[in-house]
């Protein structure tokens, strides 16, 4: 089986929504345990939660390694590269699948079918589809974390994606998860968390 690590990226100001989202409560629980459930779903051996804007709650995250972007104002590209940086100091050498705090709803099953795909092959770029659009979380191959470590912004990683080389190998898995495209950026948003 394909050694997967996680990278939860939980450090923006989440101005959007006028709250922290990583703190907000769904199903008496924060947002951001629910996304380390699904990077354990997964059955990822390495979880990092990067944390920025706000201190995360330590007794939610049990089990996760939590480093912190101080440069989290710059822009989401610093916190991925804190937490893949993390991930290689954890030792781990595997595909690293990248979650954001503002998707608690993915069905486990989601990331459960996401995982056997990877370990088909380990060596692609993975995401979920629905409806032919591809959605979120998406799993990087091991060779290619040295190189999202070391873009320089304004380069991002949709631009590494779009590199003939990289476009060759990535692949896509039907789901049946709305949630897969779904971010839930402003308060009118939650509205559309299942009870």
């Amino acid at each position: 089986m394909t050694r997967l690590a996680a990278v939860v990226l939980a450090a923006g100001a989440s101005t959007r929504m006028g709250r922290p989202k990583p703190l907000i409560e769904w199903r008496g629980r924060p947002f951001v345990w629910h996304v380390l459930e699904q990077a354990r779903a997964a059955g990822a051996e390495v979880v990092i939660v990067v944390e920025g804007a706000v201190a995360l709650p330590r007794a939610e995250l049990e089990g996760a390694t939590i480093v912190r972007n101080e440069k989290w104002a710059e822009g989401p590209l610093g916190s991925l590269q804190a937490g893949l940086r993390a991930v290689l100091e954890a030792g781990a050498r595997g595909p690293v699948l990248v979650l954001t705090v503002d998707r608690p709803h993915l069905r486990a099953e989601t990331l459960r079918a996401l995982a056997r795909a990877v370990a088909s092959d380990p060596t692609a770029v993975w995401q979920p589809r629905l409806s032919e659009q591809r959605g979120h979380p998406i799993v990087y191959p091991a060779d290619l974390i040295p190189a999202l470590i070391a873009l320089q912004p304004p380069t991002t990683p949709r631009e590494l994606l779009s590199e003939p080389h990289v476009t060759a190998r990535r692949r896509q898995l039907e789901v049946d998860d709305p949630a897969i495209l779904d971010n839930l950026d402003r308060p009118q948003d939650l509205e559309r968390l299942p009870p």
